[in-house]
C-alpha cells in the first residue's frame, strides 16, 4: 500500500504554504497553455494588476473568483489560457520615481529615467507574483507577459499604424482635457470631481454707452479669454441687453476689448446674475458655444499651467495666483459688486488629484463618437454576467461627446511610433510588430513613407531616405489604455499566433470590477470594433468592489486598503494580523486571524454575490 504524499494530520497555514511551494515548482505541467491540444479554446482577458506597492485584499478577493472561472472551464475539458499579466506603463510608477528620488520627470535624461522606472516596477512586480502563487491561482506563470515588454508594445505600434492607415486615428489642434502639474493631456474617463472652496465673483461690466451688467464667474482670470457674453433667450430681464458689446474690464494683449452679448440655451438663469461669460476655455459647455458660434479661441494658460501675454498684468502667474490678482485688480476699481465663498465640485486628474485645464493642443485621438451605436450593437451579441452590470457600459457610452485623445506628454508608457519628414508632409511608420522609440532611434528596415494627411502610401523609407531630409521622431507616448485596450488581442494571439487568434477570438470572457468599465472595457470594446467590427468577447464578468467597513471603496487615497499577504501569510509573532485602516472620521485598528489561501477564497466563493459590492471588515 503505498504512503500519503502528506503525513500530516492537521491543516495549518504552514502546511498550506509547503503544498503550494511543491505545487507550483510542477506548475508548467498543470497550467501551461497548448493551443495545439484540439480542445476547445477559452481565453481569459484577465486584469492586469498594476504593480504601485502592495496588492490590497479586495483585488486579491476578485482575482480568486477568476482563477474559480478558469479551474470550472478545465473541468468542463476545455484548453483554457488563463495568462498572468502585469500593467507596467504610465503615469502611476513614474510618480513612485518622483517621490522616491524627490526629482520631477523632467530634470532627467529620458533614457535615465526610463531605467530607473522600469527597476522600481520589477520590485513591484515580484511581489505580485509571489502574492498570486501564494493566493493559489492557476495562472500560466511560466508565459507571464508585461504591457511594458517590447513583445506587448509592438502590438500597441502596430494597432495604431493600422489605425491610422484606416482615417480612424487623426492628428489635429483641439481643446483638450489637460494637467499642468503633470505636464499631459487626459481623457474624459481619467478626470473626477472633488469638492473644494472656490469664491464666487459677481464682476461688474458695462456696455459702450454705460449699462451696468454683472457677470457671476468663478473664473475672473478668463476674462482675458472672453469671446462671448450670453443670457438665455428667455430671461426677460436682459432682453434689451442682446446684441449690444460689452467691454472687458479686465486689460488685455492683443485681442479687441469688446465682446457681444447674444443668447444661448445652455444658460441657467437662476446661476448667480443669470449672465454667462463664455472663455475658451473653462469648462466643455464653453467648448461647444465657442465650436457652435464659430469664435476663434484666445490661448490664456500655456503647458505650465501659467497665464499668456493676453491676459495683460496676469501674465506668467499660475492660474491661481492669477485669480487673486485679478479680483484685486476688479476690487481697486469698484468692479466687483460681491463675493460669496461656496462649494464647487472641480475636475481633477484622477491620478494626481490636480485641478485640470481645457486648453488648445495638437493631439492624436481614436476617433470614436460615430462608433457609438456599433458598439452598442456588437455588445448585444455578449454575454454579461450579471446582465444588470452591462448598464455601466450603456451610460459611459451615451456620455461621449468627443473622439478620444491618445497622446500624452509623458515617458514611461508606449512611444507613438512615427517620424516626421523635414518638410513635415510625410510621416515614416513601422512594420508590424517592431517596438521602436522614434525619439531615440531612426526606422528600423521595412518601415514605409506616408503622405500626413490622406496616409497614402509613397513608398518605403529606403526608397525615399535622402529626399525626406532629417527626420524628427515624435516625443509623445500612448494614453496608458490604448495599451491596456489591447489586452484581449494579444492574450487571443493578435500577432503572435494566427492560427490561435482565428479559433480564439472573441476573446472567451472579460472578468473585472465595475470601476474600470468606461476605461478598459469600453476602449478594448472600441479598439476591437475600430480592427474587426466584432464584439472583443463571448462573455463580460463585472463583480464588485471591495469595500471597507464604512462602505468606502478600498483604495491607497483614502489609506483603507489592507494588505492581502497579511492576511494569507503566517507571521512569526502568531497568526493573527493587524491594520491600522482611517475611518470618514479617525482611524481605527482591525484585526483578523491569518487564514490563508484555502479559507480566504472560500469566504469570497461564499460571501459575495457577482456584480456586488463586498464588505471586507
Amino acid at each position: 500500500m503505498g504512503r500519503p504524499s502528506i503525513e500530516e494530520k492537521r491543516w495549518s497555514i504552514d502546511l498550506e504554504k509547503k503544498i503550494q511551494e511543491n505545487h507550483y515548482n510542477n506548475t508548467n505541467l498543470r497550467y501551461s497553455f497548448n493551443p495545439n491540444s484540439g480542445k476547445e479554446i477559452f481565453v481569459i482577458d484577465t486584469p492586469p494588476p498594476y504593480p504601485s506597492g502592495t496588492w490590497h485584499i479586495g483585488a486579491v478577493a476578485q482575482y480568486s473568483m477568476i482563477d474559480v472561472i478558469a479551474r470550472s472551464q478545465r473541468l468542463m475539458g476545455k484548453e483554457v489560457y488563463f495568462p498572468w499579466g502585469v500593467d507596467r506603463n504610465g503615469i502611476n510608477i513614474e510618480f513612485t520615481v518622483e517621490k522616491k528620488t524627490g526629482k520631477k520627470m523632467k530634470t532627467y535624461d529620458r533614457a535615465q529615467f526610463l531605467e530607473l522606472c522600469k527597476e522600481t516596477i520589477e520590485e513591484y512586480t515580484v511581489a505580485m507574483r509571489k502574492t498570486a502563487r501564494r493566493v493559489g491561482l492557476s495562472c500560466d506563470f511560466k508565459n507571464e507577459y508585461l504591457t511594458d515588454a517590447p513583445n506587448y508594445r509592438a502590438v500597441t505600434q502596430s494597432i495604431f499604424v493600422d489605425l491610422f492607415k484606416k482615417g480612424d486615428i487623426i492628428e489635429d489642434l483641439r481643446p483638450n482635457i489637460y494637467d499642468p502639474i503633470e505636464g499631459t493631456t487626459i481623457a474624459d474617463a481619467e478626470v473626477e470631481r472633488l469638492s473644494r472652496k472656490t469664491k464666487l465673483v459677481d464682476v461688474v461690466w458695462a456696455t459702450e454707452s454705460g449699462e451696468k451688467v454683472v457677470i457671476s464667474t468663478t473664473r475672473p482670470e478668463l476674462i482675458c479669454a472672453c469671446g462671448v457674453v450670453v443670457v438665455h433667450p428667455d430671461d426677460e430681464r436682459y432682453t434689451n441687453l442682446v446684441g449690444k458689446k460689452l467691454i472687458l474690464p479686465l486689460d488685455t494683449e492683443g485681442r479687441e476689448k469688446f465682446v457681444e452679448i447674444k443668447t444661448h440655451l445652455s444658460v441657467k438663469s437662476e446661476f448667480g446674475s443669470g449672465v454667462l461669460m463664455v472663455c475658451s476655455f473653462g469648462d466643455q459647455n464653453d467648448v461647444s458655444v465657442f465650436r457652435e458660434m464659430g469664435i476663434k479661441p484666445f490661448q490664456a494658460i500655456d503647458l505650465l499651467g501659467k497665464m499668456t501675454a493676453i491676459s495683460g498684468p496676469l501674465s506668467g502667474l499660475p492660474v491661481l495666483e492669477a485669480r487673486e490678482l485679478a479680483i484685486n485688480i476688479l476690487q481697486e476699481n469698484n468692479l466687483i459688486e460681491s463675493i460669496e465663498v461656496r462649494e464647487q465640485e472641480v475636475p481633477v486628474s484622477e491620478r494626481g488629484k490636480n485641478p485640470v485645464e481645457i486648453i488648445l493642443l495638437k493631439e492624436w485621438y481614436v476617433r470614436q463618437t460615430e462608433m457609438q451605436k456599433r458598439i452598442s450593437e456588437l455588445s448585444n451579441e455578449i454575454n454579461f454576467v450579471p446582465q444588470r452590470n452591462k448598464q455601466y457600459l450603456l451610460d459611459w457610452m451615451e456620455n461621449i461627446s468627443i473622439d478620444w485623445p491618445i497622446s500624452r506628454r509623458r515617458w514611461y508608457h508606449t512611444e507613438i511610433p512615427i517620424w516626421y519628414s523635414e518638410d513635415e508632409t510625410r510621416v515614416v511608420v513601422p512594420p508590424a510588430g517592431v517596438y521602436v522609440q522614434p525619439w531615440n532611434e531612426a526606422p528600423p528596415e521595412g518601415s514605409e513613407v506616408l503622405d500626413r494627411d490622406s496616409r497614402e502610401f509613397l513608398g518605403t523609407y529606403i526608397e525615399l531616405k535622402e529626399e525626406l531630409g532629417v527626420l524628427c521622431g515624435e516625443e509623445k507616448v500612448f494614453d496608458t489604455w490604448m495599451d491596456s485596450s489591447n489586452s484581449n488581442l494579444f492574450v487571443s494571439g493578435y500577432l503572435s499566433n494566427p492560427e490561435m487568434f482565428e479559433r480564439s477570438f472573441p476573446t472567451g470572457i472579460r472578468p473585472q470590477g465595475k470601476e474600470i468599465v468606461r476605461t478598459w472595457l469600453y476602449y478594448t470594446l472600441l479598439k476591437s470594433a475600430l480592427l474587426f467590427d466584432k464584439p472583443g468577447f463571448e462573455n463580460v464578468w463585472i463583480d464588485g468592489l471591495g469595500m471597507d467597513p464604512w462602505g468606502r471603496k478600498m483604495s491607497k487615497s483614502l489609506g483603507n486598503g489592507i494588505d492581502a499577504d497579511s492576511v494569507l501569510e503566517c507571521g512569526a509573532g502568531g497568526r493573527t494580523g493587524s491594520w491600522k485602516i482611517k475611518g470618514p472620521e479617525k482611524s481605527v485598528q482591525l484585526k483578523a486571524n491569518k487564514i490563508g489561501s484555502e479559507c480566504f477564497r472560500l469566504w469570497k466563493a461564499c460571501d459575495a454575490q457577482v456584480g456586488d459590492d463586498f464588505h471586507i471588515n
